[in-house]
């Protein structure tokens, strides 16, 4: 039905935040006590590894560079360039939410291929927050999730998540970016 509602649903996480082993539960690998690693978790309906300090140690000791924590100023960058990035694309962010360590979207009008948004979403952010630096830096996680919203009531459900968010710094509704105090 091509006048069905269709939406995509993209969360990633800022750089160092949420390791692989973390208590919060994870999909990553995990490291067994012989060393090796038993593979990730992330298909659909698929339960989160619960957390392994372990894995979490050795996460931390390969990290390459300082955890990243995004302040007020930082979110409203980001959030701007999101904005821009999809008034170019012609897609609608119906409802995104930056806090300090993870971004959630809500987009529309969008092709049904996460990955690809994702990584113009992450790309023109980083470009952005490192422009606002003065230097290159790593913003994001490897990954993310993207979920394939199909019908209003999903859409609805989403949006409704989104605006939950604890430790907003800012959002997106309808296009319009409005920083949290």
């Amino acid at each position: 039905m091509p006048n069905s509602p269709f939406a995509m649903f993209i969360t990633w996480t800022s750089y160092g935040t949420w390791l692989p082993g973390d208590p919060r539960g994870h999909v990553s690998n995990t490291l067994g006590a012989d060393g090796a690693f038993t593979p990730r978790r992330n298909q659909r309906g698929t339960l989160y590894w619960r957390g392994d300090r372990r894995t979490l140690a050795a996460a931390r000791r390969i990290q390459k560079r300082d955890t990243v924590w995004l302040n007020s100023d930082q979110a409203v960058t980001a959030a701007e360039a999101l904005v821009k990035a999809a008034k170019e694309r012609d897609w609608l962010i119906i409802r995104a939410a930056i806090m300090a360590n993870h971004i959630h979207t809500l987009t529309a009008d969008c092709p049904d291929d996460g990955p690809a948004i994702r990584r113009i979403f992450k790309g023109v952010t980083s470009a952005e927050l490192s422009n606002k630096a003065g230097n290159p830096g790593r913003w994001w996680t490897h990954g993310g999730s993207d979920r394939y919203l199909h019908d209003q009531r999903a859409i609805d459900a989403v949006e409704r998540y989104i605006r939950e968010q604890q430790g907003i710094l800012c959002e997106i509704v309808k296009m319009q970016v409005i920083p949290r105090q």
